[in-house]
């Protein structure tokens, strides 16, 4: 009875929020990529919240954007773990992976991509003459 009472306000939250709708014969339709906005409010509003602390300004990531900086640590969220990833005037969370680990107090670097970071560690050499 509880989980069913619980799951009724869960979908009421949604259609308030406008994640979701519903139909007249009472089916619901949740809204498309509901997780991916799900989890880039939570990122923005956790981000917010550190900002705060830090005495650093947060700033979200796109799809496709190169990230840099020093990575100073993790965040355990709702939807995953975040690596923090600071510049001089301001930080980012990004979605955080093992590989990066033994990098921390170090500058990293890498793609956002589809929920993910596509990270290039390790020196980058350049052409030699």
């Amino acid at each position: 009875q509880q989980v069913r009472e619980a799951m009724e306000q869960r979908r009421k939250h949604h259609i308030e929020q406008h994640d979701a709708s519903q139909a007249r014969d009472g089916r619901i339709f949740y809204r498309r990529n509901l997780l991916a906005t799900l989890r880039e409010r939570e990122v923005t509003r956790i981000g917010a919240e550190m900002a705060e602390s830090k005495a650093l300004p947060f700033r979200a990531t796109t799809d496709g954007e190169s990230v840099s900086g020093k990575f100073t640590g993790t965040v355990q969220l709702s939807s995953g773990k975040f690596a923090v990833v600071e510049k001089s005037h301001e930080f980012t969370l990004v979605p955080w992976r093992p590989v990066i680990d033994g990098q921390i107090g170090r500058e990293v670097m890498g793609v956002v991509q589809g929920g993910s970071v596509s990270w290039q560690l390790g020196r980058q050499r350049g052409l030699g003459i």
